[in-house]
């Protein structure tokens, strides 16, 4: 630590560190036994999405996977049983009334978008 940060009154216990909470996360998705490597690859990817642009609400979810398919979708379309996988999630979403068809749909675009552009 810098001698600044030492002597200065600000609090940083509540800071997460985004390296220690992807080792976390990425430690206890190992754990699970009856899960495929690419799903545990996706909900690593997915936890660490939601952490670091605080996706808190369940409004939020919409936005966080059109964002996320902006974002990881050259990586999931080159690989198809991450893609799937990501779909599937997203079909999950949808099954608790947390994603509609529209944001899904328009989430399946820009992956195929992605998916052409290669």
């Amino acid at each position: 630590m810098a001698l600044e940060q030492v002597l200065s009154d600000r609090d940083s216990e509540d800071e997460v560190d985004d390296d220690i909470a992807d080792f976390e996360d990425r430690r206890m998705l190992d754990d699970f036994v009856d899960v495929t490597t690419h799903e545990k690859q996706l909900m690593h990817l997915w936890n660490s999405f939601v952490r670091k642009q605080r996706v808190l609400a369940d409004g939020h979810i919409p936005w966080a996977c059109e964002a996320f398919s902006k974002l990881h979708g050259r990586n999931l379309s080159q690989r198809k049983a991450l893609l799937w996988c990501w779909r599937l999630f997203m079909v999950k979403l949808w099954n608790h009334n947390l994603l509609d068809a529209a944001t899904m749909n328009r989430c399946n675009l820009i992956l195929e978008n992605c998916n052409n552009n290669q």
